[in-house]
């Protein structure tokens, strides 16, 4: 009888898990297309600021560009730095800083509210409602979606710029040169 008991909860326990699942899957693909359209819709303009950015007259000084993606505070946001002496990265010269203002100025590309759509919710009987520790956007592997997006945008704004520019993830990836 305890064995059939067992084998009755373990099923529950496989069918909760699996729609969980189906459900992540669903959520994780959904948020896919939304960020893929979302590229589309801000490709023109962040074009456009690398390009002012690289037609700029740049500092001699400036051994490269660095890209950091930021997960949050806002989703998915992105600031650019320079590197310069010492191989320092900092937001000099002016054109960098121009450049990352602009962006300021069209960002976020996702908002909060829209992410908390593909959020999973958990009623905690002592906490109440609070987000799930995993969550379906956990799966998502930023720097497959960002980086071609990226590499695109140098490719046909980089001109005469010679020197480095690379991208990472904030605390997940090491630059990669785009």
């Amino acid at each position: 009888m305890i064995d059939w008991v067992k084998s009755l909860f373990g099923k529950r326990k496989t069918e909760i898990s699996s729609t969980d699942t189906v459900q992540d899957d669903q959520l994780l693909k959904q948020f896919k297309v939304v960020l893929a359209n979302r590229m589309d819709d801000f490709y023109p303009e962040v074009r456009d600021a690398f390009a002012t950015l690289l037609d700029a007259d740049l500092p001699d000084s400036i051994k490269g560009l660095h890209i950091e993606v930021f997960l949050d505070d806002p989703a998915f946001s992105f600031r650019l730095f320079s590197k310069g002496k010492n191989d320092v990265w900092s937001d000099d010269p002016e054109a960098v800083e121009k450049f990352n203002d602009t962006i300021n100025r069209i960002w976020p590309i996702v908002k909060e509210d829209e992410l908390d759509q593909y959020t999973i919710w958990e009623d905690d009987p002592k906490w109440g409602r609070q987000v799930a520790l995993e969550q379906p956007l956990d799966k998502l592997n930023v720097p497959r979606i960002v980086f071609p997006w990226f590499k695109k945008i140098v490719s046909e704004t980089r001109g005469d710029f010679s020197h480095p520019i690379t991208a990472s993830v904030h605390d997940i990836t090491l630059p990669e040169e785009l």
